[in-house]
């Protein structure tokens, strides 16, 4: 089973995703079993600034950076739950490793 990532840039989106995953795992892998899910908390305060200013890659910037932490312990992929922060998600996708933080073809 894949280690799942979430790149947390809001507390309210990454907490839904969280019990998200764990709910519907129960049907795909059986009772009281989820895959292992880390968690990378970005305080709003650090980059909602620059996502005010439209500075996207600065945005980019601190979600790199926590795809980084997760990839570090271990997550075979990142997700990131946010309504607003996900606009700069490509930008970091382009520059992560492992290829596996790539954005799912379309």
């Amino acid at each position: 089973m894949k280690q799942i990532g979430i790149v947390a840039c809001s507390a309210e989106g990454a907490a839904l995703c969280y019990r998200t995953i764990c709910r519907e795992a129960l049907a795909l892998v059986g009772k009281n079993d989820h895959p292992r899910i880390t968690l990378d908390s970005i305080a709003m305060a650090r980059w909602l600034p620059a996502f005010d200013a439209g500075d996207y890659a600065g945005v980019a910037r601190f979600m790199l950076q926590s795809a980084r932490v997760l990839a570090a312990a271990g997550a075979d992929f990142a997700i990131c739950p946010d309504n607003s922060a996900h606009l700069a998600w490509d930008c970091p996708c382009r520059r992560s490793t492992p290829r596996a933080f790539l954005p799912a073809p379309r």
